[in-house]
């Protein structure tokens, strides 16, 4: 499957790129409530925990991964009390990472640099499919287990 394809997210199997998940507007019975600004993982197992959303009155929220319903052009809510903002946003910021964050760290197999990583790839279960890995030679997709490391994290594993 070319990169263009699991851009787009056409590939239930493989997953939803970062960037394409940034590029959805979050809806709430089809009006527009704000838009992703970062994918929020796990800082340890880089698994999705949610989405930080920039919201049209100029606060940011974060939405759980499990309350988001992702469809082809959107993340649709079933419920505006899905946004957390406060103190719970700050509970869920002292635990994860954010993508942007962690774009450009190196990456590296066994001790072999492989690159710097470019995005992650969501399943449709949050957890991370694979890694995609900026190198001279271009993007590749590398599969995330414990054999991978991000500069800073340590031993990723795809749990």
């Amino acid at each position: 499957m070319s990169l263009d394809a699991q851009r787009q997210g056409t590939s239930p199997k493989v997953g939803r790129p970062g960037d394409v998940l940034l590029a959805l507007p979050v809806r709430l019975h089809g009006i527009q409530l704000g838009h992703v600004v970062d994918v929020v993982l796990d800082a340890e197992s880089l698994r999705g925990v949610g989405f930080e959303i920039q919201c049209g009155d100029d606060e940011r929220r974060f939405l759980p991964f499990a309350a988001a319903r992702i469809a082809e052009d959107a993340i649709e809510l079933g419920s505006a009390l899905l946004l957390l903002e406060g103190s719970n946003l700050s509970f869920y910021r002292n635990r994860t990472r954010s993508l942007r964050s962690l774009r450009g760290r190196g990456v590296e197999r066994l001790g072999r640099p492989l690159g710097t990583l470019h995005d992650v790839v969501l399943a449709d279960d949050a957890s991370v499919a694979a890694l995609a890995v900026e190198s001279p030679a271009g993007v590749e997709h590398v599969a995330l287990d414990g054999s991978v490391t991000i500069a800073d994290l340590g031993t990723a594993s795809a749990a």
